[in-house]
């Protein structure tokens, strides 16, 4: 069987709907092999995509203003961050923030376990604030969305 689908009839699905045709199309693509930050191991990165610029740009169509400055957080200090360092864009329930981003991850790849960003042991910080990191990829792909090189 074929099926041809011109522009303009994916253009008329529904976002979930053009997520899952290409997650079917398309199978899953973790993040290309890269050193790990230290204080990260191996399987906390096993989920998490690396995000085209194409598809950060989707991602950021359906962002509340907050996500995308915590975003952008990402594109000036990352690839590791400080979980703090987000509140320099007004984000102080990193939980809340981290739930958004990984469902607009997962709406964006149509990978129902998909990450953006991994984190590392916050109970071994003394604040109890830890690191969160994304992959060499997605931070090249952010700081072309935010026009930062």
């Amino acid at each position: 069987m074929q099926l041809v689908l011109t522009t303009e009839d994916i253009s008329s699905l529904s976002e979930a709907t053009r997520a899952e045709l290409a997650a079917k199309l398309f199978p899953k693509r973790t993040a290309a092999p890269f050193d790990l930050p230290a204080g990260f191991e191996e399987d906390g990165f096993e989920n998490v995509v690396d995000l085209t610029p194409g598809q950060v740009e989707e991602f950021m169509k359906a962002c509340a203003p907050e996500t995308i400055s915590g975003l952008k957080v990402f594109a000036e200090h990352g690839p590791v961050i400080h979980a703090d360092l987000l509140g320099q864009a007004g984000i102080a329930n990193y939980a809340h923030f981290q739930g958004r981003v990984t469902k607009r991850t997962r709406t964006v790849t149509g990978d129902k376990g998909a990450f953006l960003f991994s984190w590392d042991d916050w109970s071994a910080h003394d604040d109890g604030i830890g690191l969160y990191a994304i992959t060499p990829t997605t931070l090249r792909s952010l700081r072309i969305f935010f026009k930062l090189d």
